[in-house]
């Protein structure tokens, strides 16, 4: 059998993986994660070195390692190796001073601290203070609570914290075009609000519906707003998120594009037609396209 026989496209990628091609492409074009051979003139072919690779950039991004931290290391590491061989951890314990100093903060309940470290960030734009500081000192606090379960009080501080501050962006002046919707029984809403502000930002205006949103209530709204693109968000998959995602497919008129965000989806296969993205900067990408505005 020849290499090219043994060989895979972007799509059998995609299906092996259970993420949508379009995110095969840009951890391509972003990371460097593409075919190491190319030949000129043909379609870009996967070898098991190449499955390898992306198998593990999978793993660790649902483990909640930032994705340029996961793919560096998927690029250095041998093939076959997985999460558990790695050096690995999540984005939470690789940040910076910035994060340190964020959770010392919301450990000492200390709210002027945090709104003045929070307002810092942001004024280097939404995605980068969402992925380098709110998420990853979100995650840290939220797995010492699942560990000890204690800091329920510096959890809640923390969130409310980053919402006060994702809801002072300014609003886009724009019709809004983006439904954000959680999950029917998600009661996490920040990752959707940190969306919101970050299309803010880029002039593309957004509804938010927010926590547990029912399908019927979902469908109601779509056709009610005629948004462009609907975003569904899950940090943990149950039986009615699949009826949601399901709703907004057969919508009428159907947006032009449906995404499924968060870990949840993340660990299970999406239908077809039916973006994946594994992260802010890949989502804000789908969400801007100039056919949707």
């Amino acid at each position: 059998m020849s290499d090219d026989e043994r060989s895979l496209s972007a799509g059998e990628v995609a299906r092996k993986l259970g993420v949508a091609v379009t995110t095969i492409r840009t951890w391509d074009r972003r990371y460097g994660l593409g075919p190491a051979r190319r030949e000129t003139g043909k379609h870009r072919r996967y070898d098991s070195a190449d499955l390898a690779r992306l198998q593990l950039m999978r793993q660790l991004t649902v483990d909640g390692v930032a994705p340029a931290e996961a793919a560096r290391i998927a690029r250095q590491s041998p093939p076959g190796s997985t999460a558990s061989d790695t050096d690995a951890r999540p984005a939470t314990a690789t940040a910076g001073v910035e994060v340190r100093g964020l959770r010392r903060a919301a450990l000492a309940l200390d709210v002027g601290q945090l709104d003045r470290l929070l307002t810092r960030a942001l004024r280097h734009g939404v995605v980068s203070a969402w992925t380098t500081l709110m998420a990853p000192a979100l995650i840290d606090i939220g797995r010492r609570h699942a560990r000890t379960g204690r800091y329920v009080e510096v959890e809640h501080l923390l969130s409310n914290a980053v919402s006060r501050a994702l809801a002072g962006i300014p609003r886009a002046n724009t019709r809004p075009t983006v439904l954000l919707a959680c999950g029917p029984d998600e009661q996490h809403t920040l990752a959707l609000e940190a969306t919101a502000a970050a299309l803010s930002e880029v002039g593309v205006g957004s509804r938010m519906l927010g926590a547990r949103v029912p399908v019927s209530a979902l469908s109601a709204a779509i056709t009610k707003s005629g948004a462009r693109a609907v975003v569904l968000w899950s940090h943990r998959l149950h039986r009615e998120d699949r009826r949601q995602l399901e709703a907004a497919t057969a919508a009428r008129p159907r947006p032009p594009i449906v995404a499924a965000c968060g870990p949840g989806w993340l660990a299970r296969p999406t239908p077809a037609g039916v973006a994946a993205p594994t992260d802010l900067v890949e989502l804000l990408d789908l969400l801007r396209q100039p056919a949707l505005h």
